[in-house]
C-alpha cells in the first residue's frame, strides 16, 4: 500500500471514529459527557489536520485545475461549517433545530467532498 492510499485509509477511519463518538455524544443527552465531547472534538480536529496535510502533499504533484480547487474550497467550507455548528450546539444558544440539521447533514457532505477532492488529486498525479 503506497503512502497516498494509506493516508486516505487513515482519513476514512478518522471520519468513522468522529461519527461514532458524535453519535454517542448525541445519544448521551445534555449536558454533554465531557469525555465523549472532548474525544469527538479532538478526533474531528485530527481529521481536518490530517486531511489538510494529505491534500497539501498530493497537490504538490499535480497541476491544480479549477475543479480540484473548487473541491478543496468546498471541503474546507464544509469542515468550517462543522466546527461552527458544533461549537454553537455545545453552547446551545441560537436556533438549536437549524444548527442541529446543519451538523447532521454537513458530515455526509464533508465525506463526499473529501473523497472527491482526494480522488481528483490522486487521479491527477503525474
Amino acid at each position: 500500500m503506497n503512502t497516498s492510499v494509506s493516508r486516505i485509509v487513515v482519513i476514512g477511519l478518522l471520519f468513522l471514529f468522529t461519527f461514532v463518538f458524535g453519535i454517542g455524544l448525541s445519544n448521551s443527552g445534555k449536558p454533554y459527557n465531557s469525555a465523549l465531547f472532548n474525544i469527538h472534538k479532538l478526533i474531528a480536529l485530527g481529521v481536518v489536520i490530517f486531511t489538510a496535510v494529505t491534500v497539501y502533499h498530493l497537490r504538490g504533484d499535480v497541476e491544480i485545475r479549477t475543479l480540484v480547487l473548487g473541491a478543496i474550497a468546498i471541503t474546507g467550507l464544509l469542515f468550517l461549517a462543522l466546527f461552527v455548528s458544533g461549537a454553537l450546539l455545545s453552547i446551545g444558544k441560537p436556533d438549536h433545530a437549524a444548527i442541529l440539521l446543519i451538523h447532521r447533514i454537513a458530515p455526509l457532505l464533508a465525506v463526499i467532498a473529501t473523497a472527491l477532492t482526494l480522488y481528483l488529486l490522486a487521479s491527477s498525479k503525474t
